[in-house]
């Protein structure tokens, strides 16, 4: 039987505990950091005083969400999940008293909202690429 030194010992046990420790703190949020579920949340308020907007259009998951017709003073909505690479976009074709605000916020998994695109005027876009 094959005798080992008690420094060869200490080494193959540290050697061993540090592969277990990396396997076993490894977790799949660090294997693929782009991976998760990703949410857009849209703000659109109307500025002035009577400031109103109506036929306005954002890029949804399932496509094109439009909503013609009806005036307000603000609009929010948040959708997702979304894969890490989607076209964010908000078009309004109609105000009254001034430009409106549109606020683009980008949220991953539990995390808070972020903003990403801030503007006045008509139209805003955001790629969310990750």
């Amino acid at each position: 039987m094959k005798s080992y030194s008690p420094k060869q010992v200490i080494l193959s046990t540290l050697f061993s505990a540090l592969i277990i420790f990396n396997f076993s703190s490894c977790n799949e949020e660090d294997v693929d950091s782009t991976s998760g579920n990703y949410y857009v949340m849209y703000v659109i308020k109307g500025n002035g005083t009577y400031g109103r907007f109506s036929n306005w259009t954002v890029s949804t998951p399932q496509g094109k969400y439009t909503n013609s017709g009806t005036q307000v003073r603000s609009w929010t909505q948040t959708y997702g999940p979304i894969n890490n690479v989607f076209k964010c976009g908000v078009q309004i074709g109609n105000y009254i008293d001034g430009a409106p605000t549109i606020e683009i916020y980008v949220s991953k998994n539990q995390e808070p909202f972020a903003l990403k695109v801030t503007t006045m005027g008509n139209s805003a876009s955001y790629t969310l690429d990750f």
